[in-house]
C-alpha cells in the first residue's frame, strides 16, 4: 500500500471537534458597493476599476472583536491613523493589517480588488500582503458547502442573509438598472450599513463553526490567489475580429431568414408558429433540437423553404457573441483578465471558472498553428473563413482559446497530465496490465480499441509501433476505443456511450457488448467500483471507519468523509442510506419518438420494468443550483476520488512551479499554463518540475506533454 501524507491535513471544523488548537487572529470585512458598472457582467476587478464605482461602506471585526464600521468621509475620531500614508484607515485594521494578522472574507476577490483599486489610491489604505488573504467561501467549498453565503448560513443553521439587502442593493448598489437610485437617504443608509455589519457576522459564524482550512489547502488557495492577481492577457484585436465576423454572419442569416418568414429569428415564440403553420411542429429551436429533425430524427420531414429556415435558425444559435463580449467586458485596462477561476469549486477540489469561463473554451483545428486561424480572422469576412475552414462560426469557436497570449517579450508555456485520470484510476484499482500499459506509453486507446474490434496481433503489434499510423487507418474502431475508455471508467454503460457518441453507428445492443467487452478486461476496475460502494454504505450505517484499496471511508459529525492517499479529504454533507432505484432505471430517457429507446426505456418509462429499489448512499449537495438530496453509487464515489486525486497531483505541481517562478495564469483541470519571458524556462524544466511528485504517488506512471507559443492553444 502507498504510503499516505497526512501533514498539512486537518479532521473537520474546530467546533465540532472541541480542540483547542491555535489559530491565527483574523479580520472578517465586507465592501457595500455602488456603481453603473454590471458587477456579473465584468467581474470583481473591472468592476473596481470603473470610474463610476463608490464605496458606500466597509464592515469589519478583528477576531472575536465587535463587528466596527467604515464609510468615506466617517468622522472616526480616536479610530483614525494618523500617519498620512493611511490618513482614512481605522487605526486598529492599520495595526492588524500592519502586524500580519489574516483578513478573511466571502469570496474575497471583490474584496481585495476594491482594496486594490480603491482603498489604496483613494484613502491610503495600506495592502495586506499576498499571503494575508483567506477567502472563507473557500472553506465552505472545501467542505461541499453552497458557495453562496445566504444559502451556506441557512444549511448551517444560521439564519441566512438579512433579506433587506436585496431591496437595498437593487435599489442603490445596481446603477445600471433604470429604477436604481443614485442619493441614499440617512435612514436607509443606515440599514445598509447595518446589512453590511450582518454579512460580517454570518461570515464569522460560519469560519468560527469550519475552522481554518487545513494547511496544504492554504498553500494551494495562495498559489491560486497570485495566478488570478496575475490574470490572462486577452489579444483584444483578435477579439475584435471575431466580434465583427460573427456580427456580419448573424446580420446576414437574419435577412435571409426574415426573406423566408418574415420574422427575426430571435422571435422564438413566433418562430415556432411559423414552422408549426408549415407542417413542422417545433418542441423547440435549441440547436441540438434543430439538428435531430434536420437529421430525419423526428416524424415529419422538413423540406424546401422549412428546411432552409430551419438550417438557418440553427446557424443563428451559433453566431453568438456572448463568449466573446464576456471576454472583451472581463478584460482590465492593462489588457489582462483577472479571477477567472474559482480555487476549490468542486467537491473534488477542483477549480471551476467565472467570468467568461476560460476552462470550457474551444479547442483549436488539429494541424492549424493559431497564429494562421488569427490571421485568416483579420479579413473580418465570414465568406473567407467559410472558405477557408468550412464554416465561419465553426472557425470563430475554435479561435476562443487563440484570444488568450502572451504579451510582447513573453510566451506561454503549458504541461498538461497525459490521460490522468485514466492512469490514477488503475492505480486506486490495481488494474496492472493497464498500469504497466501507461509506464510503457503504449497506446491504451488503440489497445482497447483492438479488443473490443478483435482486431488481432498484428493490429495490437502496429499500434504499438506506428500509434498515428494506426490511428489513420482504423480511425473509428479507435474512437471507439477512446469512447469506452472515457464512457465506462466510471460505470457508465449504453447511457454513458451515448453522451459521447450519439450517431447511429452502433445499435444498443452492440453498445452493451462493447461495454461487457470493456468490463473484462478491466476486471479490478469493476471491483474496484463494488468495493468503493460497499466501503461508503458500510461506513455509514456502522459509523466505523472502512477501506477500499488506497481509499478510505470515516463518519465524523455531520460528514462522511473520503480519504485520498495524499491525506486529502472528500466531504459528504448529512449523509444517510436510504431506498431508491437504481442508477440504471432510467425512465425519463425514454423517447416515444426515438425508436432506439424504447426497448432500454420503454418498460422504466411505463413503470412495468424489472427495476426494484435498493439501498443508496445519499447526501445534500448543490445540484442545478438548489441544495438537495443526491444519490450516488460505487462507480460515482470511484470518480470523485479519481477527480480529486487528480487534483492533489496538480497542486504541487503549481506549487513546485510557482516557486521556480514562473507565472502561472491558469490551470485548468489536469493542465498547468503560464507566462514568462521567452528562455525563462524550458520544457523540459516544466516537466521535471511538475513531474517532482511527493511519497504516495512517484510511482504512479504519470507523464506531462509540455508545449511553448506565443498563443494559448490545446
Amino acid at each position: 500500500m502507498y504510503e499516505s501524507c497526512d501533514e498539512g491535513y486537518g479532521s473537520l471544523p474546530r467546533s465540532s471537534t472541541g480542540t483547542d488548537e491555535s489559530v491565527p487572529t483574523v479580520i472578517s470585512g465586507d465592501f457595500e458597493t455602488k456603481s453603473y458598472a454590471d458587477l456579473k457582467k465584468v467581474g470583481a476587478w473591472v468592476y473596481s476599476q470603473h470610474p463610476t464605482t463608490e464605496i458606500i461602506c466597509f464592515c469589519y471585526a478583528i477576531d472575536d472583536g465587535d463587528v466596527q464600521e467604515w464609510w468615506p468621509g466617517m468622522d472616526m475620531r480616536e479610530n483614525r491613523v494618523r500617519a498620512s500614508i493611511a490618513k482614512d484607515m481605522p487605526y486598529d485594521l492599520y495595526i492588524a493589517i500592519k502586524e500580519g494578522q489574516l483578513f478573511e472574507a466571502w469570496n474575497v476577490s471583490f474584496e481585495r480588488s476594491h482594496w486594490v483599486n480603491i482603498m489604496v489610491p483613494e484613502f491610503g489604505w495600506i495592502l495586506p500582503k499576498d499571503d494575508q488573504w483567506r477567502d472563507t467561501m473557500v472553506t465552505a467549498c472545501y467542505y461541499a458547502l453552497p458557495a453562496a453565503l445566504d444559502r451556506c448560513s441557512k444549511v448551517l443553521g444560521f439564519g441566512g442573509k438579512d433579506p433587506e439587502g436585496s431591496r437595498l442593493i437593487t435599489k442603490y448598489s445596481k446603477l445600471h438598472l433604470k429604477t436604481a437610485k443614485t442619493e441614499i437617504p440617512p435612514e436607509d443608509f443606515r440599514k445598509f450599513v447595518d446589512y453590511c455589519k450582518d454579512d460580517v457576522m454570518q461570515e464569522q459564524d460560519i469560519a468560527d463553526f469550519l475552522g481554518p482550512l487545513p494547511q496544504r489547502e492554504v498553500d494551494a488557495f495562495l498559489v491560486d490567489q497570485k495566478m488570478n492577481m496575475r490574470g490572462l492577457y486577452l489579444n483584444e484585436d483578435s477579439l475584435r475580429d471575431a466580434l465583427a465576423i460573427v456580427t456580419e454572419r448573424a446580420a446576414e442569416l437574419k435577412e435571409e431568414f426574415f426573406g423566408l418568414t418574415g420574422l427575426s429569428p430571435s422571435q422564438g415564440d413566433k418562430c415556432k408558429a411559423w414552422f408549426h403553420e408549415q407542417g413542422a411542429p417545433m418542441e423547440n429551436l435549441q440547436a441540438k433540437y434543430i439538428e435531430e429533425v434536420l437529421e430525419g430524427k423526428h416524424e415529419f420531414k422538413p423540406k424546401g423553404e422549412v428546411k432552409r429556415a430551419l438550417t438557418l435558425r440553427s446557424k443563428f444559435n451559433k453566431a453568438s457573441t456572448k463568449k466573446i463580449t464576456a471576454m472583451l467586458r472581463n478584460r482590465s485596462d492593462d489588457g489582462r483578465a483577472r479571477f477567472q477561476t474559482r480555487s476549490h469549486g468542486t467537491m473534488t477540489g477542483r477549480p471551476t471558472g467565472t467570468g467568461f469561463q476560460p476552462l470550457n473554451l474551444s479547442k483549436g483545428f488539429e494541424g492549424v498553428p493559431p497564429e494562421q486561424l488569427l490571421r485568416d480572422m483579420k479579413h473580418r469576412s465570414p465568406k473567407w473563413l467559410d472558405a477557408m475552414y468550412g464554416d465561419a462560426m465553426e472557425a470563430v469557436g475554435k479561435a476562443s482559446r487563440h484570444h488568450i497570449k502572451a504579451e510582447e517579450g513573453n510566451i506561454i508555456t503549458a504541461g498538461d497530465f497525459v490521460s490522468v485520470e485514466a492512469v490514477i484510476m488503475s492505480c486506486l484499482a490495481g488494474e496492472q496490465w493497464k498500469i504497466d500499459a501507461f509506464r510503457n506509453k503504449e497506446p491504451v486507446y488503440e489497445l482497447m480499441a483492438c479488443s473490443i474490434h478483435n482486431l488481432g496481433d498484428n493490429a495490437i503489434a502496429f499500434a504499438k509501433a506506428d500509434k498515428d499510423g494506426f490511428k489513420d487507418e482504423f480511425s473509428a474502431e479507435r474512437f471507439d476505443g477512446k469512447t469506452g475508455e472515457l464512457a465506462f471508467q466510471y460505470q457508465g454503460a449504453l447511457g454513458a456511450w451515448r453522451k459521447f457518441d450519439n450517431s447511429d453507428r452502433h445499435t444498443d445492443e452492440r453498445v452493451v457488448e462493447i461495454c461487457k467487452s470493456w468490463r473484462e478486461e478491466n476486471p479490478n476496475i469493476v471491483k474496484f467500483w463494488y468495493a468503493m460502494d460497499d466501503a461508503s454504505k458500510k461506513c455509514v450505517q456502522t459509523g466505523q471507519p472502512t477501506e477500499a484499496g488506497l481509499i478510505s471511508f470515516e463518519k465524523q459529525n455531520g460528514w462522511l468523509s473520503m480519504r485520498m492517499p495524499s491525506g486529502k479529504k472528500i466531504w459528504y454533507f448529512k449523509p444517510e442510506m436510504r431506498l431508491g432505484m437504481p442508477h440504471w432505471h432510467q425512465p425519463w430517457m425514454y423517447d416515444p419518438e426515438d425508436e432506439s429507446t424504447w426497448e432500454k426505456y420503454e418498460d422504466c418509462h411505463a413503470k412495468t420494468c424489472k427495476c426494484e429499489p435498493v439501498l443508496k448512499l445519499s447526501y445534500m449537495s448543490m445540484k442545478n443550483g438548489q441544495w438537495v438530496r443526491v444519490s450516488t453509487y460505487g462507480g460515482k464515489t470511484a470518480e470523485n476520488a479519481t477527480q480529486c486525486v487528480a487534483s492533489e497531483v496538480m497542486k504541487p505541481a503549481l506549487q513546485n512551479l510557482d516557486r521556480m517562478g514562473c507565472g502561472l495564469i491558469l490551470s485548468v483541470y489536469d493542465e498547468a499554463v503560464s507566462e514568462d519571458k521567452i528562455g525563462f524556462v524550458t520544457p523540459e524544466r516544466y516537466a521535471d518540475a511538475m513531474l517532482d511528485r511527493e511519497k504516495w504517488s512517484r510511482d504512479w506512471p504519470i507523464n506531462v506533454d509540455v508545449w511553448q507559443a506565443p498563443e494559448y492553444k490545446k
